[in-house]
């Protein structure tokens, strides 16, 4: 049963030379590894919103007309956002821990 559905959309300068292949295996070890990118922070908000045709198409809902949706905008050392993500998730299987650990970046 499909759960989540993700949307990805990044700075085409911090991904450039990503093939398929590598994005089957690692995004972030291929930005980390062979782009040299360092991640440094993500802001994400939640919220729960109305089913579209599309969450109904591509998730098992069943009778859910609801899904968990989370934003996260993912910046590198420099501050600049290299990735904007849209994971939809589906409402029964969706549960959020979350740890903040305050140090210098």
């Amino acid at each position: 049963m499909p759960l989540i559905l993700d949307r990805s959309y990044f700075l085409a300068s911090s991904v450039e030379g990503l093939t398929p292949k590598i994005a089957e295996d690692s995004i972030y070890a291929f930005l980390e590894d062979e782009r040299g990118l360092t991640v440094a922070t993500s802001k994400r908000t939640i919220t729960v919103e109305r089913a579209t045709d599309h969450d109904r198409d591509m998730l098992d809902l069943g009778g859910a007309d609801y899904v968990a949706v989370m934003t996260s905008q993912t910046f590198d050392g420099q501050g600049i956002m290299f990735e904007y993500t849209e994971s939809r998730h589906h409402p029964e299987m969706f549960c959020f821990h979350d740890t903040a650990v305050r140090s210098a970046v």
